[in-house]
């Protein structure tokens, strides 16, 4: 068993000793994930040059007992947990071998794009859930055999963001999703309470904005920042959805809605318009949407004795996201596994994936690294239930939506932020914003 990978481990203790939890910081989905790591050369391992990519939903099957090399890629800061679970597995199946390479989650697509031009690459291949239907529609993936997972047992939006045009590419692996945290002492001055719906979310950002030494309430993404994340949920809990299976559907009276509601904090003056100094920390932006990683940020400026002054561990209030007419749904992120469409070794690594997902190995991925399982009876492990802050994050993720599982999002939650800065900026209407999404929309189309 190799790991090409030197990580950086964060220290313990966690945040209100949450000591399994410290670790999570590192798994932030997209370029922003922190890790420190040595690449070695990826080579070809002998692959089939007439593999099905994309277009074929004619699965392969799961070999009885894995043998000969199965080699992954698993993007940054998830080798030591794969190397962990590699070798419990290859106990069990000693004519099988498990090779893992870290790579930056950055550089994903890229890699796959080179792999699939040149007809090699790994056995596995990990991707974000935001990344997974650009690989696929690349002809990267080759579809999950039925017997590999009931999609029942997982989250919905999890299964969503490895489903392609028409198959399932990957195995959700792990699920993330973001929550409201808010400034508790803060909040207790006032004689408030953390908000559960819009109108409360409002009117307690508006009057921590207000009170004396105050200056912001809700900290929103600029668009450098993605405020697509935001919005989307904002979409979801208006009632509304992004596509309707066959055309994608922005202007609509609840992207309307949608963008009102995210602009009000704006034209309020309770979110920054620019670069500010209001932190969460510092107590000036009092309010923030965002996930379990952040924990480890809090407690790290606790320990170091960096954090403001006032701010202590019980500074921090967890809550999962107030509800608009329709739900409070939040926005689902995690990491995928799929078998790349060149491998020669699929049937081996199926049974892998396959065993990945099983309870026992959900609970150790959790045990080890701290990413909250993707199947839903693992959840109700202890220490998630009994965990102040994985608990709130078990209590958010059945409302949640996914990713929109298309090879073209990215490009359409640019557009998204570029016309929410406009409208954040007084600068045009929501419901003109929405004409001009849906325009881009139609011209880009889905991607497949």
């Amino acid at each position: 068993m190799q790991v090409s990978v030197v990580a950086r481990r964060m220290p313990t203790p966690s945040f209100k000793e949450e000591r399994m939890f410290r670790r999570t910081v590192r798994r932030a989905l997209g370029a922003a994930a922190v890790t420190t790591l040595v690449l070695v050369p990826v080579a070809a391992c002998g692959r089939s040059d007439d593999a099905p990519g994309s277009g074929s939903a004619e699965a392969g099957t799961v070999a009885d007992e894995a043998t000969g090399e199965i080699e992954i890629w698993a993007a940054a800061g998830n080798g030591d947990v794969l190397k962990t679970l590699g070798e419990q597995f290859t106990a069990d199946h000693p004519e099988a071998s498990i090779t893992v390479t870290e790579i930056p989650w950055g550089e994903i697509i890229t890699m796959n794009q080179t792999a699939v031009a040149s007809g090699t690459g790994p056995d596995i291949v990990m991707t974000g859930a935001d990344q997974t239907a650009s690989v696929i529609a690349m002809g990267g993936l080759a579809p999950v055999p039925d017997d590999v997972f009931d999609p029942d047992d997982f989250y919905p939006a999890a299964v969503a963001s490895v489903t392609g045009e028409d198959a399932r590419y990957a195995v959700p692996w792990y699920v993330e999703t973001r929550f409201l945290f808010y400034r508790a002492d803060l909040v207790a001055e006032l004689g408030m309470e953390a908000p559960t719906t819009w109108e409360e979310l409002e009117e307690l950002s508006g009057a921590l904005a207000a009170r004396e030494g105050g200056e912001y309430g809700l900290g929103l993404p600029r668009p450098i920042e993605n405020p697509a994340q935001i919005i989307i949920p904002f979409l979801s809990q208006a009632g509304g959805e992004v596509t309707d299976g066959d055309a994608w559907t922005f202007d609509t009276p609840e992207f309307v809605e949608a963008l009102d509601f995210y602009q009000g904090f704006f034209e309020r003056g309770e979110a920054p318009l620019s670069e500010s100094e209001a932190t969460f920390e510092n107590g000036r932006q009092p309010l923030l949407i965002t996930g379990p990683w952040m924990v480890d940020t809090y407690q790290e400026l606790v320990d170091t004795g960096a954090a403001p002054e006032g701010f202590t561990e019980d500074s921090v209030g967890i809550v999962p996201l107030p509800s608009g007419a329709a739900n409070n749904d939040s926005y689902i992120g995690g990491g995928n596994l799929g078998v790349f469409a060149s491998s020669d070794n699929q049937e081996s690594s199926w049974l892998f994936l396959q065993w990945l997902l099983e309870d026992e190995q959900q609970k150790t991925l959790f045990d080890e690294a701290g990413s909250f399982p993707s199947r839903l009876e693992s959840a109700e492990y202890e220490p998630i239930v009994d965990s102040p802050v994985m608990s709130v994050l078990k209590e958010q993720m059945p409302n949640t939506v996914e990713t929109p599982s298309y090879p073209s999002w990215s490009q359409i939650g640019e557009q998204i932020g570029i016309y929410a800065e406009r409208v954040a900026n007084g600068q045009m209407t929501s419901q003109e914003a929405a004409t001009a999404i849906q325009a881009e929309a139609d011209q880009i189309g889905f991607g497949w």
